[in-house]
């Protein structure tokens, strides 16, 4: 599914990433699983697996701009560990089967493309969507590390 070229390991090159719930279920209105996969997000910062420039947890699926750290061999991997962990955590929640699809989409921003554009776009996506009016007001998106 990913891109043969491309090894997804420089810390240099920035990736929008979406995750889509499988079966597109708005499974993240959960509060409790929505916290969970923040949660798992900011500890895959914080443990050096990537670089967090922009997030948003929608209602079924995630939108982040993200870097690996130049120690981290692979993104697609640490995406995968993610995946594999936050899935496990929403079935002790009560879920079951599979949360995220196989995969995910990404997009590499190339040189010259404005990375605070991207990070806009992911933030305004709830006030697209119609859930909020401003982008302050959503309780599962930010902004961790600086561009």
């Amino acid at each position: 599914m990913r891109l043969a070229e491309v090894s997804y390991s420089s810390p240099e090159t920035v990736y929008f990433a979406t995750l889509c719930a499988r079966d597109k279920k708005d499974v993240f209105l959960h509060e409790g699983l929505a916290g969970v996969v923040v949660e798992s997000l900011i500890w895959c910062r914080e443990n050096g697996r990537f670089r967090i420039y922009a997030y948003c947890l929608m209602p079924d699926h995630l939108h982040m701009a993200v870097s690996p750290y130049d120690y981290c061999p692979c993104l697609s991997d640490s995406i995968g560990a993610f995946k594999s962990h936050t899935t496990r955590e929403s079935w002790r929640l009560g879920f079951s089967g599979q949360l995220w699809q196989r995969s995910w989409y990404d997009h590499i921003a190339r040189r010259g493309e404005d990375i605070g554009a991207i990070c806009a776009y992911i933030l305004q996506n709830p006030v697209r969507k119609g859930l909020i009016s401003e982008n302050d007001e959503w309780p599962h998106s930010g902004m961790p590390d600086p561009l």
